[in-house]
């Protein structure tokens, strides 16, 4: 895939995380990396709105190379990951049953075939204010440890793929099975 279709498919699966309610309009961050280069969603910009002109590109250090618009404010969360993975893309999203169960204190079922299928393990981080280095390090040091998939706790989820459709595809999978988990437990409390 050249560098305008890489471009294409990360608005094109930006834009379809709102669609499908994985995040709110102005929600969320999505990145690829090309070489020593990322090309990152910009900050306050409202997906639908969204061109591959709008996409920021910075350096490994988050510096930013193009664009009058400002990156993502997790950038640093990307940067990391990218720093200590060898994922070429990046989804975060704040699906909003994974937030459910976590906030409910529930552990999701990770025996579903399709999570096992797409997904190599989910960890999950303690609320870290977001945008931090703090918080940058902890989901870069989980995926480096062989999650592909972090589950923030109060915050929402990151996936990590070799492309961006990977990637999307994972955070999907992620919220249908937590969305399954919850329905399964809200199912025998009522039974």
């Amino acid at each position: 895939m050249d560098a305008l279709e890489q471009r294409r498919a990360l608005i094109k699966y930006f834009k379809l995380s709102h669609e499908v309610g994985l995040n709110t309009l102005m929600g969320g961050n999505a990145s690829i990396r090309i070489g020593s280069r990322v090309l990152i969603t910009p900050t306050n910009a409202p997906k639908a709105e969204l061109t591959e002109e709008d996409l920021v590109e910075i350096d490994l250090e988050g510096n930013a190379t193009s664009s009058s618009k400002r990156p993502s404010s997790e950038w640093r969360m990307h940067v990391a990951i990218y720093k200590s993975t060898i994922y070429g893309a990046v989804f975060h999203a704040h699906p909003p049953n994974v937030l459910a169960i976590m906030n409910a204190g529930i552990s999701l079922d990770e025996s579903f075939s399709e999570l096992k299928s797409y997904a190599h393990g989910v960890a999950v981080v303690p609320y870290i204010e977001p945008g931090t280095q703090e918080l940058a390090d902890r989901v870069a040091e989980a995926m480096a440890g062989g999650a592909d998939l972090v589950m923030l706790e109060k915050h929402g989820a990151v996936a990590a793929a070799a492309s961006i459709q990977e990637a999307f595809n994972k955070m999907e999978v992620l919220e249908m099975v937590a969305y399954v988990t919850l329905s399964t437990t809200n199912a025998r409390k009522a039974i």
